[in-house]
């Protein structure tokens, strides 16, 4: 029998459950993952369901479907459905037995084996991988002898360790199945059942109803176990909420409704407020009841959504008449995350780390707009909570700014005009949003660029520029030169979004403050000047090393700056010939600081060399009391500080007397 691959099987599961026609678009979306990789995973699928007598019907328009008798399509979905138990990788039988640790009250050696399909032994040599996992999450693994393992520490502590797995992007898809087998049915049930009423109550869906019912189960599980939440008062960490139950304003139906709906299933008050935590924690595909219900226009969530489009209005005009959808889904989710704070819900996603790096001037503006708003209404989010915010910022923005942003492109070309046509056409769906000039020759395409401003050239033959990117492509411009001309394309307009932000924020601040200068935020002895070196990952290890030597971030910081870039490509690059590397608030920055380096020549910058830089700015960051991005960027920014940076000699006394 063909074995399937989880997202495989996900993409049959999908089929397995509609009627119509699904497009390979939506199933990309739906699996996370390229229109390529399901039409690569497709032809596994279509072997696999061949084998039990089905078939998968394309037609061109339309989209794929399955095409089954009742006795097939259940045999599918029971085989699909079947809980997996061999797990090959070390990783994964790591997260099934952290599963199985916390549902059972003890497991042995031999059970975690068997459950892995791997011998006793093995699991034995991996038990110090376990232990270690649940130190970091507050719990201890003990082991009696003759007994098996079990788990010591704070019910909280439990129940957030179970929910993190299920919901973690790296571990839940071996997390689920084994939740599936190891929870009593009686309570998955419930809890399934309760999560469906809840949606017909709020006319809405949950984004990730099986997570919910995953952790409502799991609550369920402890309670009928004997162990409950501590009560308000103990000596033990609660959840630090002044009501003892779901809130709800007296006139406030649905809120009535969903505290009459977790009174059935929990009946003591502080396992109502944990089970209402979890319900308010969750995204919803539409603005249902839960969140827009009872909601008055001056409560906290509407306040602070009104001080952060004030603050953006600043920076640039907003038409929030045509955002207001945005507007409303801003707090919306203000709403849902301050709920999360106080009920000391976590955010469970790597989504948070890849934003502060992807939008990091929007992030690092959100951050201090939210500073103000922990002055003002006392509510402090954390770093995952403000980056999610941030996406609707920059949503906001990058909407209102489009088109004081708009890249002027030329098009080079010296072949014939029917030649250049053709091309043209085929380079249109890569311009669409760009303002195209040509095609020219090469001489008219210099006389232009100096006397206009250019963006970026399309050229069919190899020509330089000054100060203007190139992008060479062939006549018959394959489809790998119209994607590489896409992601310059891109880049660019990040970049110069980047700039325009900037620009607007230091004219904002200027209004303000005096005048700022490198040196209020970097030290002289973190500067270096004139530094030979050919790779970028060494380039951010030497620019680091000042912060090092004097403690101020640790080694693992430095890795995880470094890792960024390799996996999220060169965003650090926010001003010409700069970029800016950070981590996060938790990865072992001791205190806010930053270094600079700047180089003797430009370096190719990130995993495929796409950006050149000339200084590497470190920032380490500890906290939001000041953002020093937001110091600096807008200094290295100016033209003055770039000419300045390319000298051959200069110094890093000239360095830290740059200013905004």
């Amino acid at each position: 029998m063909i074995e399937l691959s989880r997202r495989q099987r996900d993409c049959l599961r999908h089929l397995c459950r509609q009627d119509s026609y699904a497009t390979t678009a939506l199933l990309a979306r739906q699996l996370d993952v390229s229109e390529r990789t399901v039409r690569s995973d497709l032809g596994a699928v279509e072997a696999y369901v061949r084998k039990l007598g089905a078939r998968l019907e394309r037609v061109p328009g339309s989209g794929i479907r399955l095409v089954a008798d009742d006795g097939a399509r259940s045999a599918l979905l029971a085989a699909l459905d079947a809980p997996e138990t061999a797990f090959p990788r070390r990783e994964e039988r790591a997260v099934a037995v952290e599963v199985m640790l916390l549902v059972r009250p003890t497991v042995t050696f031999q059970q975690m084996a068997e459950a892995c399909d791997v011998s006793r032994q093995t699991m034995v040599a991996q038990s110090e991988d376990f232990a270690a996992f649940f130190e970091a999450s507050g719990l201890e693994l003990c082991r009696e002898q003759g007994v098996g393992s079990f788990l010591r520490g704070g019910e909280l502590d439990m129940r957030h360790c179970f929910t993190g797995l299920v919901t973690g992007s790296d571990t839940r898809d071996v997390a689920r199945p084994v939740a599936r087998r190891e929870l009593a049915p009686e309570h998955l049930e419930r809890a399934e059942r309760l999560v469906c009423d809840i949606e017909r109550l709020q006319d809405a869906t949950f984004v990730d109803a099986e997570a919910l019912s995953f952790s409502l189960a799991y609550a369920l599980e402890r309670v009928a176990a004997g162990h409950m939440l501590p009560e308000p008062g103990s000596a033990q960490r609660v959840d630090p909420t002044s009501s003892d139950e779901v809130p709800a304003a007296p006139d406030n139906l649905f809120l009535r409704s969903l505290r009459g709906l977790l009174s059935e299933a929990f009946g003591a008050p502080q396992e109502r407020r944990y089970a209402g935590a979890l319900v308010f924690a969750q995204r919803t595909t539409s603005v249902g009841l839960m969140h827009r219900g009872g909601a008055a226009s001056d409560d906290e969530a509407a306040l602070i959504s009104r001080d952060l489009i004030a603050a953006l209005c600043e920076l640039h005009v907003i038409d929030e008449a045509a955002l207001q959808h945005l507007i409303d889904g801003l707090t919306t989710h203000l709403r849902a995350a301050i709920y999360r704070c106080r009920n000391n819900i976590q955010v469970e996603s790597e989504l948070p780390r890849q934003i502060m790096v992807s939008i990091s001037l929007l992030y690092d503006f959100t951050r201090e707009q939210m500073r103000l708003a922990e002055q003002r209404y006392g509510i402090s989010l954390n770093e995952a909570e403000i980056a999610y915010v941030a996406m609707y910022l920059d949503a906001i923005y990058e909407s209102s700014a489009r088109e004081s942003v708009v890249l002027q492109v030329l098009f080079l070309c010296p072949f014939g005009l029917a030649s250049s046509s053709v091309l043209m056409t085929r380079l249109s769906y890569a311009l669409a949003e760009c303002n195209v000039v040509g095609p020219m020759t090469e001489g008219e395409a210099r006389d232009y660029v100096s006397r206009n401003a250019v963006d970026l050239v399309v050229s069919t033959t190899d020509c330089r520029l000054d100060d203007v990117p190139v992008v060479t492509v062939d006549p018959l411009l394959r489809q790998s030169e119209i994607e590489r001309v896409k992601s310059q394309i891109m880049q660019l307009s990040y970049s110069k979004i980047c700039s325009y932000f900037l620009r607007s924020y230091a004219t904002t601040v200027q209004d303000e403050s005096p005048t700022h200068y490198v040196r209020d935020f970097v030290r002289r002895e973190n500067v270096r000047v004139g530094v030979d070196c050919d790779d970028w990952r060494e380039a951010i290890r030497i620019a680091a090393r000042p912060l090092l030597a004097r403690g101020l971030v640790d080694g693992h910081y430095v890795d995880r700056m470094i890792s960024a870039v390799e996996d999220y490509g060169p965003y650090m690059v926010l001003t010409p010939r700069t970029a800016y590397v950070h981590a996060g608030m938790t990865d072992g920055a001791r205190e806010n600081c930053a270094s600079v380096l700047v180089l003797s020549h430009d370096i190719p910058f990130g995993p495929s060399g796409e950006k050149r830089v000339r200084c590497i700015v470190v920032l380490g960051i500890h906290d939001a009391e000041r953002s020093l991005l937001l110091g600096l960027a807008p200094i290295f920014e100016r033209e003055q500080t770039i000419k300045v940076l390319g000298r051959p000699d200069v110094t890093a006394s000239e360095v830290l007397e740059q200013h905004d």
